[in-house]
């Protein structure tokens, strides 16, 4: 298996269940793959265009309806807007078999099949059903961390808000000089080589007021920008998650609930809303790679064409 999991917790008829279906959806996946249909977010005219159809709430994935996915909505839609934005990101996601798998998906526009891939790895990683049940209302309500597991394949360093803050390891150089940037927001994963951080994701989890930096410089002088944030809007009648991304030269804010899904506001707008952030995602970009203009003449042809069902983000001047 490509990850590090818990059997024990899983019955072996439930277990071999799980296994089949995993193992359908990564194919699925590869067999996408291997036809280059990758057909989602599509460079035009030097914009990024995203389907009116985009990653909406909820879904059905066989005889399974999926409720309360706008935590996990948002989080597929920030990370999948953050790897055809940046390559480096892209080649960071292709490194984990089931990640990469999920990002194909969402470029061919199989949503339930993404987020039943995702929480389908949850539950084995975490060695029993929580999540994807035999029953035919699956709830997966909850919190930004209990997605974060997905990640540890390609975590190289973390940093624990509550116990790390008392005893930091300074010998730890990925610590002291680039993930100790970052720990006054919260919990911190940094995914990628260890001597070079391709993606830092911090579990803010509304530990601070107001809105994090947008770019942290570290102690070697790369610069991390904020490409995503995950905020929460919290009233007496309900929670709610919407995803907040850098796209196109403008700031999106993403409800998988609203139609349309995109809208844009600035940052000095949103600030004054009731939005509490519980999730940011910096990207290196110091990396030399291309970021928010990728070359278009090396993608596959369907990234090229423009298409009629999808929507050119363009800013508020």
């Amino acid at each position: 298996m490509p990850f590090h999991m818990r059997l024990e917790g899983i019955p072996i008829d439930a277990l071999y269940d799980y296994k089949e279906k995993y193992a359908l959806l990564t194919a699925t996946a590869t067999g996408l793959q291997n036809d280059q249909r990758h057909n989602l977010i599509q460079e035009h005219h030097g914009r990024f265009v995203i389907p009116y159809n985009y990653i909406s709430f909820g879904g059905q994935h066989g005889t399974h309806i999926l409720r309360n996915t706008c935590v996990l909505d948002s989080l597929l839609a920030g990370c999948h807007i953050c790897a055809n934005v940046h390559p480096n990101i892209r080649e960071l996601f292709m490194q984990d078999s089931t990640i990469n798998a999920v990002m194909i998906l969402l470029d061919n526009r199989m949503y339930t099949e993404a987020k039943s891939l995702w929480i389908i790895n949850l539950d084995l990683r975490e060695g029993c059903r929580r999540l994807y049940k035999d029953d035919n209302f699956i709830d997966i309500r909850g919190y930004i961390k209990d997605h974060l597991p997905n990640f540890l394949n390609l975590t190289s360093a973390k940093f624990h808000y509550d116990d790390d803050r008392r005893s930091p390891n300074p010998e730890d150089d990925v610590y002291h000089k680039t993930v100790s940037k970052f720990e006054a927001l919260g919990e911190v994963r940094a995914l990628g080589p260890r001597t070079n951080p391709q993606l830092i994701l911090v579990d803010v989890d509304a530990r601070i007021n107001g809105f994090p930096a947008l770019v942290i410089t570290d102690d070697y002088g790369r610069e991390f920008k904020v490409q995503f944030l995950l905020l929460g809007m919290i009233t007496a009648d309900s929670n709610h998650m919407v995803l907040y991304t850098s796209l196109n030269e403008g700031w999106w804010l993403y409800d998988d609930m609203k139609n349309p899904l995109f809208r844009a506001i600035a940052m000095e707008d949103i600030q004054t809303q009731d939005y509490v952030v519980y999730l940011a995602a910096y990207v290196n970009v110091s990396t030399g790679s291309k970021t928010e203009r990728p070359d278009v003449n090396s993608a596959p042809s369907s990234w090229r064409r423009g298409r009629e069902d999808s929507l050119v983000l363009q800013p508020r001047k």
